[in-house]
């Protein structure tokens, strides 16, 4: 009965001596299997999981190299090692070439040097085992990352009907008022063509009187997002109509634009205006929603996969490879969790299912094997969060953990949570190079940022961000949990 504990190597060789030679040099190591020439050898292969092959390409019946190309052709993949005689030049490069061994042991044999070989056979053999098992992580993760890209394209879609069947007339806007594109209606009620309206500033169309105040709310609307206001426009004939603006930020090609919604306040009905705001701002909140847990989700997670992947080839390793494999297993592993639970908007796996402080505890952990950052972490929760704050304060707490490693440069990271009677709060500190929070913020790279004001908003919380260059961060969130 074979050893469990024992991993299996299959001996092809027909020579009795060398078997017996054999089975004196490996009786404490491996398992053995013997075969006399490669069918033998071919059926133990697959009624077995042998992790390395030793054969004699003198002393079989067949050819080696024949033996190892249907190893290949038929995905067996045990470490091929052959024994040669010293001058046995061309068939060691056939061997190689065909074969595609590990490795050559050259007659006589020395009982050391081929202990050595057949366990760095092994030690290859499951390393190239965990590498296959990573690649088909990786690629159903891929599948699960393309089955999420869809959707948010099923989302443009939707969004793109509601843009062109409106029944108001809806321009998309540059910051200088710029109009990039427009909708039939809007093209029906000032008669021009999309391509005519393209390039011409949407202050053209209106009334000299509330210019000022157009481009005013444009300037609001980008610094508190979308508001609303009452402007006269100048539409076909020359015919002035009051217009309520309705703006909404988005990317539009790539870059910062908005989309502007007219109604038409004399001829509409309160009852429509109510219901398309409500349909156009459902879809846009949906977009938001996708993009925000992708990024505060899914981001922190890869990134602490990459690390691992960048410490995988550092020359002095604190780990066994096999257990920076494992960790990179177990991360991809929770990424596919995340992507399934932003599809049924539920928290994450160990969040849900073990609560903050041991979600915290496994993330912080995972950094500190593959990071030189000393992070101190404390929990003083004497009450039970919502949900709800429980996945906000994670979120928010992995963001920030991912912009330190990412951009802080920091050695020390300092983290803690606690209540004071009915009052949440997360202190975060780290000693790295700072930055410009409001520069930040203004430029396309604050969406990490905006996203943790968003979430703690939402929650009726308040956050301050305080950080300079060269002065480290400190982040305080407040947040009431009556």
């Amino acid at each position: 009965m074979q050893e469990l504990n024992k991993d299996i190597l299959l001996i092809v060789d027909s020579n009795a001596i060398t078997i017996k030679l054999y089975k004196l040099i490996f009786r404490d190591a491996y398992e053995l299997m013997i075969a006399k020439d490669s069918d033998e050898a071919l059926q133990l292969l697959k009624d077995n999981e042998v992790k390395v092959v030793l054969a004699d390409c003198l002393q079989t019946s067949d050819s080696v190299v024949n033996l190892f190309e249907t190893m290949i052709h038929e995905g067996l993949h045990a470490q091929r090692i052959i024994t040669v005689n010293q001058s046995d030049h061309v068939l060691i490069m056939d061997a190689i070439n065909r074969g595609k061994i590990f490795s050559y042991v050259t007659k006589p044999i020395d009982n050391k040097s081929l202990l050595v070989v057949v366990r760095n056979a092994f030690e290859q053999y499951e390393l190239q085992k965990s590498n296959h098992e990573l690649v088909y992580t990786l690629k159903a993760n891929n599948i699960e990352l393309k089955a999420l890209l869809k959707d948010l394209e099923r989302e443009e879609a939707k969004f793109r009907n509601i843009f062109n069947a409106s029944p108001d007339p809806i321009f998309i806007i540059d910051a200088n008022t710029v109009i990039l594109e427009s909708n039939q209606y809007a093209q029906d009620q000032f008669s021009y063509s999309n391509e005519a309206l393209i390039n011409i500033p949407l202050t053209a169309f209106i009334h000299e009187a509330d210019v000022q105040k157009a481009l005013e709310y444009v300037i609001q609307l980008k610094e508190v997002g979308n508001t609303m206001c009452e402007i006269r426009m100048i539409t076909n004939k020359n015919t002035k109509c009051d217009f309520e603006i309705n703006g909404y930020p988005l990317i539009y090609q790539g870059a910062k634009a908005i989309m502007i919604t007219l109604r038409d306040l004399s001829e509409r009905k309160e009852m429509e205006k109510k219901v398309l705001h409500s349909v156009i701002q459902t879809e846009e909140k949906e977009r938001r929603r996708f993009a925000q847990e992708l990024h505060d989700g899914i981001g922190p997670l890869l990134s602490t996969t990459k690390l691992y992947l960048q410490w995988f080839n550092k020359p002095n390793l604190k780990m066994d490879k096999n257990v920076i494999i494992a960790k990179m297993e177990e991360t991809l592993e929770e990424t596919i969790n995340s992507l399934r639970e932003i599809s049924n908007n539920i928290s994450p796996n160990t969040l849900m299912s073990f609560g903050l402080n041991t979600a915290l505890k496994t993330f912080v952990n995972r950094i500190r094997n593959v990071s030189d950052i000393t992070i101190r972490y404390t929990d003083n929760l004497t009450l039970k969060l919502k949900p709800e704050l429980e996945v906000t304060a994670y979120r928010l707490i992995c963001e920030c953990l991912n912009n330190s490693l990412k951009h802080s440069e920091a050695s020390v990271i300092e983290l803690s949570v606690f209540n004071e009677e009915d009052v949440f709060y997360i202190n975060y500190q780290d000693n790295g190079v700072g930055f410009e929070p409001e520069s930040v913020m203004a430029k396309a790279n604050g969406t990490g940022l905006l996203n943790m004001k968003t979430r703690v908003q939402s929650m009726g919380g308040q956050i301050d961000v305080q950080s300079s260059q060269g002065h480290g961060t400190v982040i305080t969130v407040k947040v009431e949990m009556k």
